[in-house]
């Protein structure tokens, strides 16, 4: 039989692939047991796994696919000989399905996006030239007065560095200011420019609101006079709304620029290459880009790990002379120099590492930090020990404990119970249930099933799978309702006693449609901790696999899970699990960091 059909046939890879890789071999009058179609087989699986291309040292001598029996890769040398042969492997410069730079192998949509991205950022590496540098310096004393141990406030080096830069970065874990500092980065922006057009955005609707709602409640909470809070917009959207996105594409491009002179794109982890590029491409050359978000965070759903690229995959953020001497004078504070040579990009990046949310003493903020650095026997001697935020059980058992869904029944019972929907709203976007994966006893499909039998028990429901209370995960995007894959809706009866589908929209309000009218969607009493990103709830249970799904495990995925938890923290997991995740980093493959200019 075909191997690769064989492969697609037992799951080992997508029918996508098989079908790419058949296109190729065609082209090229090549068997389907050759090196090319298995090359394009593996890409193309890459892309769908979040890959944006495969390095060929990963798989030089390795077999290309788990029950993959035969085909083993060579070398990289002869790879991209025997590969550079085809026509339809193209390199730098030419037009061809797919495109071989360095030890690297794209498709070319990936390939070009993935250039042009990193082109449009390296121009943007460049000190404005509109900033009053003496203004700046005064409301930056204004803001931040110096203390008197003289240390630098990070978020006020944070707005400095933007101030001056039509491409910045600023990533910081939960807790760590980023609203505080977007705020006042827009306030001297504003005081310089008062008629600056800005526009705030998120790659979901419900990063969006959360946006919405964070700036809103700093700006009161600041200290900024009135005059300066007023011209604060605070109107936020999806970057795909922003782009006006439909079915016949996006509606700003390079060849209709965005009216936009500055551009804040919040929880940045979350946009893949893709959307990413057709952002920065339909920006005017000279309008300012403000990214946020931690890039300790997991990556986008789909291909791409940008903010990780950008941000030179967890390496030492440093200054060049030149910047360090304009942010010392700037400051009025000595910025230490590098001790080597820095990448251009490192000018653009600033990082808060000081945590308001998590003190200390916080049993989730110190987990948190464990896992970041990798250090699984800290993290395990902390769940280990008697605490009051966070609850551990080891659990050695081929599914998940009964004392977890008797948590998670009393955590939702009150869901379908309340007396409105508002109530019902707000009790459920308090709490949730994460895990890792989608299928298995470990996955929400399962969880999500066994939590609506428990409920319909206690509430005595009849028949239809569909009741009040239920909450539902949009999964298709459909721009006609304006429902966007990742928004939240909970089914509820209507005054006619009508069971409807209720949606907060980014302004709290509450809007309904027909169930029968909704796009694709599923259950939501749990959802993965990739849908998880760009919310926070008050408390967390989160259910990790067993061993025989340990590949979707990382460091990333478990410190997103538990940065999601505010106050309290349930982990339903093996020990062996946490301490592999802690220990395995995930790592994306690209080009983007390198063409950034990172070793």
């Amino acid at each position: 039989m075909n191997p690769l059909k064989a492969l697609a046939q037992q799951g080992d890879i997508s029918h996508l692939s098989y079908y790419f890789a058949e296109f190729i071999a065609e082209q090229a009058e090549q068997p389907m047991d050759s090196l090319l179609a298995f090359s394009a087989a593996l890409v193309s699986e890459a892309n769908q796994q979040g890959d944006v291309c495969i390095m060929l040292e990963r798989y030089a001598g390795e077999r290309f696919f788990d029950g993959d029996s035969a085909m083993l890769a060579p070398d990289c040398e002869t790879w991209r000989e025997q590969l550079s042969a085809f026509d339809c492997v193209g390199v730098v410069g030419q037009l061809a399905p797919l495109i071989l730079e360095d030890n690297r192998l794209y498709l070319y949509r990936f390939w070009f996006y993935e250039s042009q991205l990193a082109e449009l950022i390296n121009q943007r590496l460049v000190d404005t030239e509109e900033i009053d540098t003496s203004g700046l310096r005064q409301q930056l004393h204004r803001l931040y007065p110096i203390t008197a141990d003289e240390t630098i406030n990070e978020q006020k080096l944070a707005v400095a560095l933007s101030a001056r830069r039509r491409f910045a970065v600023i990533s910081g874990g939960p807790g760590t200011g980023k609203t505080t500092t977007v705020i006042n980065i827009l306030a001297v922006l504003l005081a310089q420019q008062p008629s600056m057009r800005i526009r705030l955005a998120a790659p979901t609707g419900k990063a969006a609101a959360r946006m919405m709602e964070s700036i809103r409640r700093n700006i009161e909470n600041s200290n900024l006079d009135g005059d300066s809070k007023a011209l604060i917009p605070t109107q936020a959207g999806t970057i795909h709304r922003l782009l006006g996105y439909s079915q016949n594409g996006f509606r700003y491009s390079r060849q209709h620029r965005l009216p936009v002179d500055c551009i804040v794109i919040d929880e940045a982890s979350m946009v893949d290459l893709t959307l990413m590029y057709r952002l920065i491409d339909a920006l005017p050359d000279k309008a300012r880009v403000i990214l946020l978000g931690d890039r300790d965070q997991l990556a986008s759903v789909a291909a791409g790990n940008i903010l990780g690229d950008i941000t030179g995959q967890g390496q030492a953020i440093a200054y060049s002379p030149h910047q360090t001497e304009s942010l010392s004078s700037i400051l009025e504070q000595k910025v230490a120099p590098s001790t080597g040579a820095v990448p251009a990009i490192s000018d653009s990046i600033a990082l808060l590492t000081q945590s308001y949310r998590f003190d200390a003493q916080s049993d989730i903020g110190q987990l948190a930090h464990s896992i970041n650095r990798g250090d699984s026997r800290a993290a395990i001697d902390l769940l280990g020990a008697p605490q009051s935020e966070i609850n551990w059980h080891s659990n050695e058992e081929d599914r998940p404990l009964k004392s977890t869904f008797d948590a998670i029944l009393s955590a939702y019972h009150a869901v379908p119970g309340a007396e409105s929907v508002e109530e019902a709203f707000d009790i459920f976007e308090s709490r949730r249930v994460l895990c890792a994966v989608h299928a298995g006893k470990f996955g929400v499909e399962a969880i999500n099933r066994q939590i609506t039998e428990l409920l319909r028990t206690q509430y005595e429901i009849d028949g239809d799978e569909n009741f009040r209370g239920k909450p539902i995960l949009i999964s298709a995007n459909d721009y006609e309702l304006e429902l966007f894959n990742g928004d939240i809706g909970i089914l509820w009866h209507d005054e006619n006693q009508n069971l409807r589908a209720y949606f907060r929209d980014v302004d709290q309000g509450l809007r309904s449609l027909a169930v029968t009218s909704l796009p694709a969607h599923e259950t939501a009493w749990a959802m993965t901790v990739h849908k998880s990103q760009g919310s926070e709830f008050d408390s967390v249970i989160l259910i990790l696999p067993s061993e025989t799904q340990v590949r979707a495990l990382s460091r990333e995925l478990l410190y997103t899970a538990v940065t999601r938890a505010r106050k309290k923290l349930r982990i339903d997991a093996r020990r062996s699990i946490l301490e592999m995740a802690c220990k395995t980093r995930s790592q994306r493959h690209s080009g983007l960091a390198r063409k950034l200019g990172w070793p």
